[in-house]
């Protein structure tokens, strides 16, 4: 298929295919006029890389463990590099969550003393 068509299955630009191509995610053949060919299963393989994506991963740890995924028949259960993987970018998120956790901390902190102030600033004034 041509990368209009795969771009259409998958709901990914043809910009975007050419990027994963360019990083070693998919693969094409040339056709005689340039035109790229994709096989069938690239499609599962956009899939794929789409889902790793969302869960944060780049194009680069992507491409670690990816053959394995193929050669597993997209099972991640039976890959142990993507398992490693996995774990890595659980405890990635879970870092940030905690640094994010602590910045709304900090940040309420700081709105409850804006508040305090307003309505203190307003007991100055001789407002009520």
């Amino acid at each position: 298929m041509r990368i209009g068509e795969l771009a259409a299955k998958t709901g990914v630009s043809p910009r975007v295919l050419r990027h994963y191509e360019t990083q070693g995610l998919i693969h094409s053949q040339r056709l005689p006029n340039g035109y790229r060919e994709y096989a069938g299963r690239t499609v599962e393989t956009v899939s794929w890389i789409k889902s790793l994506i969302d869960c944060g991963f780049s194009t680069r740890q992507i491409h670690s463990f990816l053959p394995c995924l193929e050669n597993k028949g997209g099972h991640p259960g039976q890959c142990a590099a993507g398992l490693a993987q996995h774990l890595a970018k659980l405890r990635e998120l879970d870092a940030m969550i905690d640094v994010l956790n602590a910045r709304r901390r900090t940040l309420s902190e700081r709105i409850a003393l804006f508040g305090d102030s307003f309505s203190t600033e307003g007991k100055t004034n001789g407002e009520q």
